[in-house]
């Protein structure tokens, strides 16, 4: 009998110990990790950002383009004709954005091109409903930020937008 109750002042003695461990860990991992008050934002001064609009953006005109759509299931050539623009951000420095919308200008090829090999992935059940037409703007918007190396591209819109079932 005198080895089962020191035996169980052991277990007791030890399970005391594990729970001061686990205590004393959860108190100084909640102590370290309050916030550096040097890297915290004062609620006091709001963070500003300039929303872009269609009122305070630029519009080029990629004019009509029409293009072969990739092959869907069915083994179709389906096509689009869509007026492509170009929705330039107007709110930074003006000299800023006449130089990008000279170069987006001169270069209106490569946006061409570009918009082209997007309409090429794209098959007609991709850009028949609005939700892809909408994300066939993203892919362009994308496509050209990354051509242009620029981010002064904030939107593309579609003045006209046909697609073709092919036979």
């Amino acid at each position: 009998m005198d080895k089962s109750k020191l035996m169980m002042m052991i277990i007791i003695a030890l399970l005391v110990l594990l729970l001061g461990t686990v205590v004393g860990v959860g108190v100084w991992l909640i102590g370290s990790s309050r916030p550096n008050p040097e890297l915290t934002v004062n609620p006091a001064e709001p963070i500003t950002t300039e929303v872009v609009t269609a009122s305070n953006m630029r519009l080029v005109s990629l004019n009509q383009v029409v293009a072969n759509l990739a092959l869907g299931p069915n083994g179709r050539s389906d096509s689009i004709l869509a007026e492509v623009v170009i929705g330039i951000n107007d709110t930074v420095s003006q000299d800023e954005v006449d130089a990008f919308e000279t170069t987006l200008t001169n270069r209106l090829s490569v946006a061409r091109n570009d918009v082209f090999n997007i309409f090429g992935v794209l098959t007609y059940d991709e850009v028949r409903t609005v939700e892809g037409r909408a994300a066939a703007a993203e892919m362009i918007k994308v496509r050209l930020q990354e051509s242009f190396e620029s981010n002064l591209i904030v939107a593309i819109y579609f003045n006209e937008w046909n697609v073709v079932r092919g036979q």
